[in-house]
């Protein structure tokens, strides 16, 4: 592009061979630096295709942690409704207990209120012992 230009100007005869040569010069070092910076560009570009690459990686990884805390989630929360479901339980067995333990109470106060009033005055004989060994004869 630059020898275009150079032998466009060459041509109309607007300019000497020195001032051509300037020219041809600047025009070499534009384009050198046109291609660093293109390198350069390449070079981000690169740099940034991995940077979103990671970044979606991330953001996968996010998603399954979330997931995965989601899950975590539902079982803690099945956990508490089994124990509280266990408590409840553990609780009506121990009224349960509780009103048998007092049954209980109340029969074994009426026995003992029986026994007094009318079992008091009986007292046990033993059978007379029979003898161990039979008479001799």
């Amino acid at each position: 592009m630059a020898a275009l230009i150079a032998g466009g100007l060459i041509l109309s005869s607007c300019a000497s061979v020195p001032s051509v040569h300037r020219a041809q010069a600047s025009a070499d070092q534009a384009m050198s630096t046109a291609q660093a910076a293109g390198t350069a560009a390449q070079h981000s570009q690169a740099s940034a295709d991995a940077a979103n690459a990671a970044a979606q990686a991330a953001a996968s990884a996010a998603q399954a942690a979330g997931a995965a805390a989601q899950r975590a989630q539902s079982t803690a929360d099945a956990a508490t409704n089994s124990a509280q479901a266990a408590a409840t339980a553990a609780q009506s067995s121990n009224e349960r207990l509780d009103r048998l333990e007092a049954r209980m109470a109340r029969h074994e106060v009426r026995h003992r209120r029986h026994m007094r009033r009318y079992h008091h005055r009986r007292k046990t004989t033993a059978p007379a012992a029979a003898p161990a060994t039979p008479p001799s004869q």
